[in-house]
């Protein structure tokens, strides 16, 4: 009767033993399967953030060369109105030291 009740014990540690390894088995693959689902979740945010800090970059660029635009247009009035104070400056000083011709 002894034999028996160890041999059921064996077998049932046996047994356990086998689950366990299955169950572990089970819940790796399990895991693996989550784990590549969330992965391709993050790729998709990655790719969307990525996307939007690119239209971010373009926005800026645009902005820049709308901005190196206006200062071209400032610098070329700029130009303008220095040439033509300098020629008033050169009348008025004619003017005030009675060099001009009637």
């Amino acid at each position: 009767m002894e034999e028996i009740g160890s041999f059921v014990t064996a077998a049932v540690a046996a047994l356990g033993g086998v689950c366990g390894i299955l169950f572990g088995w089970a819940s790796w693959r399990r895991a693996e399967k989550e784990e590549a689902r969330s992965g391709v979740k993050e790729d998709g945010q990655l790719l969307s953030d990525i996307g939007y800090i690119k239209s971010g970059v373009d926005e800026l660029k645009r902005r820049l060369e709308r901005q190196e635009t206006m200062n071209l247009e400032v610098q070329s009035r700029l130009s303008a109105v220095e040439e033509s104070d300098a020629q008033a400056h050169k009348r008025i000083d004619e003017l005030m030291h009675g060099n001009v011709t009637k």
